[in-house]
């Protein structure tokens, strides 16, 4: 990664935006609210989890182990994934969009994209070795998955956007597809906990399976989020009128939430194994989220509001990786001198233990944003 100076993101003019290449503040924003919940490890009220008053709050912060159920069981935190992989592609039209008007071919770019993927694969595969103390080959971390759902979204991203509905909805309905009909030696059924055709892939071919019951093909579906986050970025770069994009947003977000609600009496809204229902469901989450941030920070204006967020997520793989590699060692450090707080509060020093440890790491941003350091791979 080397360091580099970024532009300033562009302020919202008025009650129309016209097509360019300019940043838009709420994905800017956006992007950095999510980095800041992925860091943050639920802000200290996962030590309260047994807490009659705070518990129900704090087990937002958790996944849900494995959503079979009707009514559907999700937490806050199983959307955080999701909305990352959604704005790596709301951003690629406005990156690429500079690349082009600055002359750069498509096969330069592709070679960008393929370096780019292989480089999150490699540093994925870095920060997860670190943590266990051993080199490991793991493709379901989220810079893996990305990788592979970058180099998707790019191939889509000179075409319309029909196109690029139509191939996210195939994605999705070929992993359903996968699950549904495949079989082999210890699969029990498309949704069986440790027993499906994800768990069988990965245990033929990586000869390992993942904690969590993940599976590694959830980048097929998954990509279909980061398409999704894609069509979003054309949309609020392009000609329209403001409120017509809301619109849009609003009808978009309340579609994808409904269609994944109404799939999941049919396929299960499961985050594990990145369902169809879910994806549909995440994205909908994602797009009334972003409609926020869209109308509070472009069309209220309210760039000082941003600034954190903006702060955070100028240096998004950085802070991704800084937190995956060193949060041990952090929590370790901040004890030295939190933990008398422990002794005396419990789950009260503990909780500030960890804000200590979410304050260092955006101070860390905040001085690498004074100084006009951005790492981009």
């Amino acid at each position: 990664m080397a360091a580099t100076e970024t532009a300033v993101p562009v302020r919202a003019t008025g009650r129309e935006s016209t097509p360019g290449t300019g940043r838009v503040l709420s994905i800017d924003a956006f992007r950095g609210f999510t980095m800041i919940c992925m860091i943050a490890e639920g802000f200290g009220l996962l030590h309260f989890l047994k807490n009659p008053i705070i518990g129900p709050i704090a087990a937002q912060f958790e996944h849900v182990d494995w959503n079979m159920s009707i009514p559907v069981d999700l937490h806050f935190w199983d959307l955080i994934q999701p909305f990352f992989m959604f704005i790596v592609g709301t951003v690629m039209p406005i990156s690429f969009a500079r690349r082009w008007a600055a002359g750069e071919r498509w096969s330069r770019s592709l070679l960008h994209v393929l370096t780019r993927s292989a480089l999150l694969i490699l540093f994925g595969l870095i920060a997860r070795s670190i943590q266990a103390n051993r080199p490991v080959v793991d493709l379901i971390n989220v810079l893996a998955q990305i990788a592979f759902t970058y180099l998707v979204a790019f191939l889509l991203l000179r075409k319309s956007w029909k196109v690029q509905g139509a191939v996210a909805l195939g994605l999705l309905a070929l992993h359903w597809a996968i699950y549904q009909f495949a079989s082999a030696p210890g699969v029990q059924g498309p949704w069986v906990k440790d027993a499906n055709i994800g768990w069988y892939i990965d245990r033929l071919i990586l000869h390992k399976n993942w904690s969590g019951s993940y599976a590694t093909i959830n980048c097929l579906s998954s990509a279909a989020n980061t398409i999704f986050g894609v069509m979003a970025g054309e949309l609020l770069i392009g000609a329209l009128p403001v409120s017509r994009k809301m619109r849009i947003l609003a009808l978009a977000g309340v579609l994808g939430i409904a269609s994944g609600l109404a799939l999941s009496a049919f396929i299960p809204l499961n985050k594990k194994i990145w369902t169809a229902s879910f994806a549909l469901y995440s994205t909908g989450m994602t797009l009334l989220a972003l409609l926020l941030f869209y109308w509070i920070f472009d069309v209220k204006e309210k760039r000082k509001w941003a600034m954190l967020f903006i702060v955070v997520g100028a240096n998004s793989i950085f802070i991704y990786l800084f937190h995956e590699i060193l949060h041990r060692w952090l929590n370790q450090t901040a004890l030295v001198f939190t933990g008398w707080t422990v002794d005396l509060w419990g789950p009260g020093g503990k909780a500030l233990t960890t804000l200590a440890v979410i304050a260092f790491q955006i101070w860390v941003c905040f001085w690498l944003y004074r100084r006009k350091i951005f790492f981009k791979l």
